[in-house]
């Protein structure tokens, strides 16, 4: 019995060296090795995959395998049931079917527990740069109480109607776009409880004539509360990312939001430090003006990548107030250009391909 515990630890620490696809923690620490069983010569190993996939990728199953050859052992793979997610509290209860959107091909969700931190100026541009890469996009503005996509879009029309209480998403700067903003007037508050919001939320993934995307991107309000509960229950999320700025005070609650997404197994995609330093326009010399090293420790803590570094920019402020995000109307900028890469990189990361480059809609 001993040596069967040996041999379980041992396989267990040799698949430490493997990682899934995309993701810059192997399957161990991801929580993917749901258990391991010692038959005679072989170990079969129980997977948790993420939301939405039943079959471990071939390249995977290669590297588990040669992972457990120097042990003499065999390897067989067997697919766990996904493990229950925790219910929300009584306030907002889960809605019993899972809502699939099978027509989207991956959903990342942009969060920070923290306000203030520039999360919605990532998510737009974000958005915008899926789309001039030549990616179907959608953008759900999950801000109901504080939603701000219609103007950093520059959305001012509403949706239209399609039929049985159905909608279709205003399209601007080529991104499908939906936000409870759309259908408020300027000065109007939301006074709503937990489950009002929950069931909006559900109503825009559900009612919303979203169509075919490649990626849909899904700003999340500050918190860690009902929106951001109901969205890890009902989508089957692709990863989410952690927008913080250098500062000690966003780096505590970026943690707070990063144990949420743990506890409701949420995949994490890496870290976004905006707000990052600032740059000289005339020396080229760069200043950091709120402090430095607040994503490398939120990186370190978590063992997360940290994915970009976004410059502070007076056009970014500029063209957002606008309603023009910066990868729209500055493409050429060094911010627009972050935004770039940071799209093309977690592309790979959700294993989605763009079939050709955008002309950029209206």
């Amino acid at each position: 019995m001993s040596d069967d515990k040996a041999s379980l630890e041992d396989a267990k620490e040799a698949l430490r060296s493997v990682t899934y696809p995309g993701f810059p923690r192997d399957i161990v620490t991801l929580g993917m090795v749901a258990g391991l069983e010692g038959l005679d010569g072989a170990i079969r190993v129980n997977l948790r995959l993420p939301a939405g996939r039943t079959e471990p990728p071939e390249q995977m199953q290669t590297d588990m395998a040669a992972a457990l050859a120097p042990l003499g052992l065999r390897l067989e793979i067997r697919v766990a049931a996904p493990a229950a997610r925790p219910q929300a509290p009584a306030a907002a209860p889960a809605t019993p079917d899972k809502i699939l959107l099978p027509d989207v091909k991956a959903v990342i969700a942009v969060s920070s527990a923290k306000g203030g931190v520039g999360k919605s100026t990532v998510a737009t541009n974000l958005a915008c740069a899926f789309a001039e890469a030549g990616f179907q996009t959608g953008l759900l503005d999950a801000d109901v109480y504080g939603p701000s996509l219609p103007i950093l879009m520059g959305v001012q029309q509403r949706p239209k109607a399609a039929g049985e209480n159905k909608f279709h998403p205003v399209v601007q700067h080529g991104v499908k776009c939906v936000s409870m903003g759309f259908f408020l007037d300027e000065e109007s508050p939301v006074i709503w409880r937990g489950p009002m919001v929950a069931g909006l939320l559900q109503q825009f993934l559900r009612d919303c004539m979203w169509g075919s995307l490649d990626i849909l991107v899904i700003d999340l309000p500050p918190g860690t509360g009902d929106a951001q509960l109901t969205l890890a229950q009902q989508v089957p999320l692709s990863g989410a990312v952690l927008v913080t700025t250098p500062q000690e005070v966003a780096v505590r609650d970026v943690m707070r939001g990063l144990r949420m997404f743990g506890q409701v197994q949420v995949p994490m995609l890496g870290v976004i430090e905006n707000m990052s330093h600032f740059r000289c326009p005339e020396c080229g010399a760069q200043e950091a003006l709120f402090g430095h090293g607040g994503g490398d420790r939120v990186a370190e803590a978590s063992g997360l990548p940290v994915l970009a570094r976004i410059p502070v920019e007076a056009a970014v402020r500029e063209h957002g107030d606008g309603g023009q995000p910066i990868v729209a109307a500055a493409p050429d900028s060094d911010a627009a250009r972050v935004f770039t890469e940071l799209a093309s990189q977690l592309s790979d990361m959700v294993g989605i391909v763009a079939a050709e480059p955008s002309s950029r809609g209206a």
